[in-house]
């Protein structure tokens, strides 16, 4: 009963689970679009901020770059409609020359050039009357006539300069080299009646029949002026949907063009004080910048009336005028275009909001009947696969039992593996060893063995005196502590104190040598040390066998190649770890079998002559008691003046484990 009532709660909650499911999915899903929504919206608005701003400054600008083009084209067609009229001018003053000069042939030189002077000085043109010609002989430089400066006729203005330092001579001249007989020029000259020079566009032409200059010229300023004042009607007359005006400033502050006529041609210094924080603000960053975007607060004594508001303007330097032109926008303006967009913004929002929410609940409603449905189904299906269950339960618990039973037996298999690797590694080490005894104990022995055949000898001649007999037990005895000391030595390494101390491992390696230095100089294997003092707190025992196994290694693979037969061992620090390298020149492991030297039971060797566990033992207890590793390779040197190759054991120990 307990079993049924649990099935019957399983199936409610498989129907309830998905509907609170949906129900939250619904939700969350809900929550996710409108805050979405409304993150776009923000974004929009924030686009919209700055996508108008943008607009509309780049609108200002458009204005102003596109009337100040038109300033400079106008500019630039006056000053050639100025000196087109200065050529017809001198071409008409050349043609009355000629006239006079037709007429008049018979009178001398003097005579001729004061009728001129009287004739052609008298005439006037262009709108103010302020033109007049003049004339000079190109053979000694001296003014024929010259209305503006009278006191200069008769004499030679060949030395006199403008305020530049230029010639007046030598620049007509060279206008006559590059141009043959006439052509445009450029000076300094005083107004009449004024101290300080201003420049003048000329047109000077020569008169070949007596080598005369007839020309004429118009002060700039003059043209500029009346450039300046054909600009300012055009731009009066310029109206913008918008409500925007233009704005022009000379250099000085004065403004040439205003809304405001009140301030209009009035000094700087005269203006209200915001006025001229602002005006001088523009003026210094047009004429630095060249053009640039300003932003400032306007003053309220510039218009009456109107609140003050942050204004953005673009300004733009005109040299040629030496003029800083503008325009601008008002942020309320601005703000009120933004505000609008920005509510039709927030009704699309509110729109949008409804349709979500609408169809989530609609969505959400039709999900929660699917389910509904299928739960009936869902309950019969439950059920079949609860009872499926059931008897799959009760099959894998049998599987279960047997598995674990396997399980043990093969945990007892490799553990009996082990402990017979360990014993028949035991018993290759004392194999081992008992050929290093041999090899040790054999020169002491015959040493004795020696010494006590030439006592008997000498004693049976009696040719022996006590100082010699003295002599020879003293060897002997030398020779047995010889033996005893290797038999402390094989004790020590096959003692079974296991303990973690400090040792040094130069002495470890010392310690390893004297158990089969013998054994490796009776082979003719030649030794050859680099070692550095390095401490460590390990199994030093542990290690003593190590070294054992890979040197006896290395001695058996030297024993299939002739001399001669090396063996390099190199201790040393790297970073936190001690490093042992023992590599011979017996020609390396093949590379097909390198990789495998530390399985067990694996060996280069006949079968008589390796059970293959020495290097499995190694890198056992190097990885498991030593807290290392060891690793092999091929590597190619040269020693002395010869090129080898050998295999290279790498020990890498902690200084502490």
């Amino acid at each position: 009963m307990s079993k049924l009532a649990n099935e019957i709660k399983i199936i409610k909650w498989i129907v309830l689970l998905p509907i609170i499911g949906v129900i939250l999915t619904s939700f969350i899903l809900t929550n996710i679009f409108v805050s979405s929504r409304y993150e776009v919206h923000n974004n929009e608005i924030n686009k919209l901020k700055q996508t108008h701003t943008s607009e509309l400054k780049h609108s200002i600008k458009e204005k102003i770059d596109n009337l100040t083009l038109l300033l400079n084209e106008n500019y630039e067609n006056e000053i050639n409609r100025s000196k087109h009229s200065i050529r017809d001018i001198v071409n008409l003053g050349y043609l009355n020359l000629n006239l006079v000069h037709k007429n008049h042939f018979n009178l001398s030189k003097d005579e001729f050039y004061s009728f001129l002077n009287e004739r052609i000085g008298k005439l006037r043109f262009f709108e103010n009357k302020n033109g007049y010609f003049f004339l000079y002989d190109r053979t000694d430089a001296k003014v024929i006539s010259n209305a503006g400066t009278p006191e200069h006729v008769g004499i030679s203005f060949r030395n006199i300069k403008d305020i530049k330092g230029t010639s007046l001579f030598e620049n007509f001249e060279k206008v006559f080299k590059e141009n043959k007989k006439e052509g445009f020029a450029t000076w300094y000259w005083n107004r009449p009646g004024a101290k300080q020079q201003e420049e003048k566009i000329g047109y000077i032409k020569i008169y070949e029949p007596l080598n005369i200059v007839i020309g004429s010229a118009l002060y700039t300023n003059d043209i500029k002026k009346k450039i300046s004042k054909n600009s300012i009607e055009f731009l009066k007359k310029l109206k913008y949907p918008d409500g925007s005006y233009i704005f022009i400033i000379n250099t000085k502050g004065t403004a040439i063009l205003h809304k405001n006529k009140n301030i209009v041609g009035v000094p700087l210094n005269e203006l209200d004080e915001e006025i001229q924080k602002n005006v001088s603000s523009i003026v210094n960053k047009a004429v630095k910048d060249k053009s640039a975007f300003i932003e400032y607060q306007q003053s309220k004594e510039l218009f009456d009336g109107q609140i003050p508001s942050k204004k953005i303007s673009y300004v733009r330097y005109v040299p040629v005028l030496d003029w800083v032109i503008g325009t601008g926008v008002y942020n309320d303006n601005l703000n009120k275009e933004i505000n609008r967009k920005q509510e039709l913004l927030e009704k699309n929002l509110e729109d949008d909001i409804s349709t979500i929410v609408f169809a989530s609940l609609l969505v959400t409603a039709v999900l929660i009947v699917i389910i509904l449905i299928l739960s009936k189904r869902l309950k019969n299906i439950f059920q079949y696969y609860s009872r499926s269950l059931e008897n799959s339960n009760n099959k894998l618990h049998k599987l279960n039992e047997e598995l674990e039973n396997k399980v043990k037996k093969q945990v007892d298999t490799l553990r009996q593996k082990d402990s017979l690797l360990n014993q028949q590694s035991k018993l290759a080490a004392m194999g081992e060893m008992l050929g290093n005894i041999a090899h040790q104990w054999r020169q002491p022995l015959s040493a004795i063995s020696t010494l006590a055949s030439g006592i008997r000898v000498k004693k049976e001649i009696g040719e022996i005196s006590s100082e010699e007999l003295d002599k020879d037990l003293k060897a002997i005895v030398s020779s047995t502590k010889l033996l005893s000391n290797t038999i402390d030595d094989f004790r020590n390494y096959y003692s079974k104190d296991k303990h973690i101390k400090e040792f040094k491992l130069e002495g470890t390696l010392n310690n390893v040598l004297n158990l089969i230095s013998a054994n490796l100089s009776n082979k003719e294997i030649e030794l050859i040390f680099e070692v550095e003092e390095v401490f460590i707190n390990s199994y030093e025992n542990e290690l003593i066998q190590v070294l054992l196994n890979i040197l006896n290694n290395a001695k058996d693979a030297l024993l299939e190649k002739q001399t001669p037969r090396y063996i390099f061992i190199t201790i040393k620090k790297h970073k936190n770890h001690a490093i042992i390298e023992v590599c011979d020149n017996a020609g390396g492991i093949k590379e097909d079998i390198i990789s495998r030297i530390f399985e067990p039971y694996f060996t280069t060797k006949f079968k008589s002559q390796g059970t293959g566990i020495g290097l499995y033992m190694t890198k056992n207890i190097i990885d498991s008691n030593l807290k290392g590793n060891i690793e092999v390779e091929n590597r190619s040197f040269s020693y002395k003046n010869e090129e080898f190759k050998g295999a290279l054991f790498r020990i890498k120990l902690p200084f502490k484990i």
